[in-house]
């Protein structure tokens, strides 16, 4: 089974240029690159910060662009979302019924769960006790099968001195409740603009860096973004087996032949 995951594309007002770059276009080229390569994926994740500031324009920009994804998809808000104007604008994505971005996704490789982080108003995410209780049933309905967790916040500490406390708030919460379960077998999430893997209480996690400008490695806090190609993540599932292969989708970058050492682009 292949997920394709997107974040962070942070859509603001349209011919906008968002340290160097226009991410409108870079939404366009990449929808361009997954439908080319991977139209054979089962699902595409937007795991957040889907727009700059949570406008409607956005949202109506963001509706439109994802109108050429040949793949279907699922969108879930990080901390530069507002989730009315997301819902307004996408009501055939699937809520909880206590009007969170919240849903499942049952697939024969197991269950694909995907979590609404977003705290109204702030950076760091939560997940209050309605949403907890709504992944306690959900996990407890995929006993003995695989589960993958989706969410935009990181709910561990990255040894990033500035983003760590951006993260999710009162992750303990959480991973108490994975824990009680024992099925997830990975999460994946975004915010933190970089392409990150580790475990935390035993589970496996990912992040990916998509497609906005990606945050310079700094472990004693300087906060500094620099332009990298932006990227999605092609994820594999297959059994026992979980791949994860971030894929940069911007094609004006030159390309070698390993046989012959010659330019090929």
């Amino acid at each position: 089974m292949k997920i394709i995951q997107v974040t962070d594309v942070h859509l603001g007002r349209r011919g906008e240029m968002r340290f160097g770059a226009n991410l409108n276009e870079r939404l366009d080229r990449c929808i361009d690159h997954i439908n080319a390569r991977h139209g054979d994926a089962t699902l595409c994740v937007f795991t957040g910060d889907l727009t700059e500031s949570g406008e409607t324009e956005s949202y109506a920009d963001l509706k439109s662009a994802l109108g050429r994804l040949s793949v279907p998809y699922r969108l879930l808000p990080g901390n530069h979302d507002r989730r009315v104007n997301l819902i307004a604008a996408f009501p055939e994505n699937r809520t909880d019924g206590n009007g969170f971005v919240q849903s499942v996704f049952d697939t024969t490789e197991g269950r694909l769960v995907f979590l609404d982080s977003l705290a109204e108003g702030r950076v760091t995410g939560e997940l209050c006790d309605n949403r907890l209780a709504w992944l306690d049933a959900r996990l407890a309905e995929a006993a003995g099968k695989p589960v993958y967790l989706f969410l935009h916040h990181p709910p561990v500490e990255l040894g990033l001195t500035i983003l760590d406390p951006l993260g999710l708030e009162q992750p303990q919460r959480l991973l108490d409740v994975l824990a009680r379960h024992g099925n997830v077998r990975y999460i994946f999430f975004g915010h933190v603009h970089r392409d990150i893997a580790g475990t935390v209480a035993g589970i496996p996690f990912s992040a990916q860096r998509g497609l906005h400008a990606r945050f310079v490695l700094d472990l004693v806090g300087d906060e500094v973004v620099e332009q990298a190609p932006p990227a999605y993540s092609v994820v594999l599932i297959d059994g026992a087996r979980v791949v994860i292969h971030s894929c940069d989708f911007l094609e004006n970058w030159p390309l070698w032949s390993p046989a012959t050492g010659q330019r090929v682009r």
